[in-house]
Parts: C-alpha cells; sequence; structure tokens
C-alpha cells in the first residue's frame, strides 16, 4: 500500500526542488563549457542531471525517515507482466488528445503553444539524440514525476482527505507546476490534468507505482514518437487515407496536442 506519513509531503518538495537545482547545476556545466543549452544531447544531460539530483533525495528520504524499501516507502515496484500498460499509455495519450483538443481550439485558435521541451525534441536528428530524448521522456521522466507526486504527494495528501479528493488535488497540482516552469506548457494543463487524475487512480488500484510508471511511460513514449515524426506519419497517412478528411484531422489534433502536452 502507498505509505502515508507526515514528512511525504515535505520530503515531495525537497526532491522536487532538489532536482531543479541538479538541474541548473548541470545546466550551468554545459553552457560553461561553451556547449548549447537548447540542443538535444545538452537537454537530456541536465535531465540526468535533475533525475540523479531527485533520485538521490529519495533514497536518503527512505534510508533516514522511511523503512529503507523505496517500494514499501514510495511504492517503486515494477513487474514484467505489466508490459501491457506501456500499450495502454500510448492509448491514454490519444483518448486525452481528443478529448481536450476542442477545448484547446477554444483557448487557442491560432494553434497551443508548444512546450519548450517538445521543440528541443524536435530538433534531434541523430540516432544518439533521438535515444537519449526518448530515454529521458519515456524512462527517466515517468520514474521521477510519480515517485514524486504519485509516489509521495499523493499519499500525503490522503492523509487529510479520502481517495478521490487526494487524486484530484495531487492531479491540480501535476498540471499548474508544467506551466509554472514552462508558460507554453500552459495549453497542456488540461491534458496533463486528466493524465494525472488516472496515474493517481492507477497507484491506488495497486497500492504502488508498478502500473504508473509504464502508463506514464507510454503516454510519453508515444508523445516522443510523434514529436519526432509526427510530420512524416502525417504525410504517409495523407497518401493512405485518400481523401478520408476526418482520419487526417484526427491524427492532426493528436499530433498537436502532443506538441503541446510536451514530454
Amino acid at each position: 500500500m502507498l505509505v502515508k506519513t507526515s514528512s511525504l509531503g515535505w520530503w515531495a518538495v525537497a526532491v522536487f526542488f532538489g532536482g531543479i537545482l541538479g538541474a541548473t547545476a548541470v545546466g550551468v556545466g554545459v553552457v560553461a563549457v561553451g556547449a548549447d543549452g537548447f540542443e538535444p544531447i545538452s537537454f537530456a544531460l541536465v535531465f540526468v542531471g535533475q533525475a540523479g539530483a531527485s533520485l538521490f533525495l529519495v533514497f536518503v528520504f527512505s534510508k533516514r525517515l522511511g523503512s529503507g524499501s523505496l517500494a514499501a516507502d514510495v511504492g517503486l515496484v515494477a513487474r514484467g507482466s505489466d508490459w501491457w500498460a506501456l500499450l495502454a499509455g500510448m492509448g491514454l495519450q490519444i483518448g486525452v488528445a481528443i478529448v481536450t483538443y476542442p477545448l484547446l481550439q477554444l483557448m487557442f485558435p491560432d494553434g497551443p503553444p508548444e512546450q519548450g521541451v517538445a521543440g528541443i525534441a524536435g530538433d534531434s536528428e541523430t540516432t544518439l539524440e533521438i535515444i537519449l530524448i526518448l530515454v529521458s521522456a519515456a524512462v527517466l521522466a515517468p520514474l521521477i514525476e510519480e515517485i514524486i507526486f504519485r509516489g509521495m504527494f499523493l499519499p500525503w495528501a490522503h492523509r487529510f482527505v479520502a481517495k478521490w479528493p487526494a487524486i484530484l488535488i495531487s492531479a491540480a497540482v501535476f498540471s499548474i507546476i508544467h506551466p509554472i516552469l514552462d508558460w507554453d506548457a500552459r495549453g497542456a494543463a488540461p491534458g496533463i490534468f486528466l493524465l494525472g487524475v488516472v496515474l493517481g487512480w492507477a497507484a491506488f488500484r495497486r497500492g504502488d507505482l508498478s502500473l504508473a510508471i509504464p502508463l506514464h511511460s507510454g503516454v510519453n513514449l508515444l508523445a516522443g514518437i510523434l514529436i519526432l515524426w509526427g510530420d512524416d506519419i502525417l504525410d504517409w497517412a495523407e497518401r493512405q487515407s485518400e481523401g478520408l478528411d476526418q482520419a487526417e484531422a484526427l491524427l492532426n489534433g493528436v499530433i498537436a496536442v502532443a506538441h503541446a502536452l510536451g514530454l
């Protein structure tokens, strides 16, 4: 079961901001050596710095205030039998895109803004850049975000409110954090909120993160694929559809939302 302790909320904050400090430190180092901080490889290095700092603080929390087991303290469990959740996460990405695209059209008639991370990922050209971006998006980001928001913040909130209010609160915080860090992510907030609700439900369903992490990975993996190769996929679909305008418009909408949601 997800552990509800009085210190989890504060540690979730510490892990979050520790990750930002780690990213900042690596970013300063990248710029100091003369590299472009907005290139895919530089971004991946910065993200590794963020993930490394966050994971270090999670280990410190587990050793000092927890049981010493990440499975027991933050629900970090992996099961090979949950491979299907990766595909389910891709389906979830499509479902969220279909639901939120009409709202985004109302909010942004000229098209939703593209998250900075999506723009950086879209500039990937070499095999190494693509691999680093996909690993950052589909492995590191889901791992860290699920530990913070569903493994720590969610059970802390559940100490004060019932299950579904806790899920909604954690999903709201999850969605608000993104535009705070990147204002261009404001168009992603509705979709991120829906994702947060589903991932929070998955965490409660299992009592750990064994389902939430691969679901989140699938969401980000499809987003990464669409950001990297969305134009090629759309061109192929146009050739195959032969006038099926509705199918083409749907795919175009999914790709647009993927750019707005980012990674």
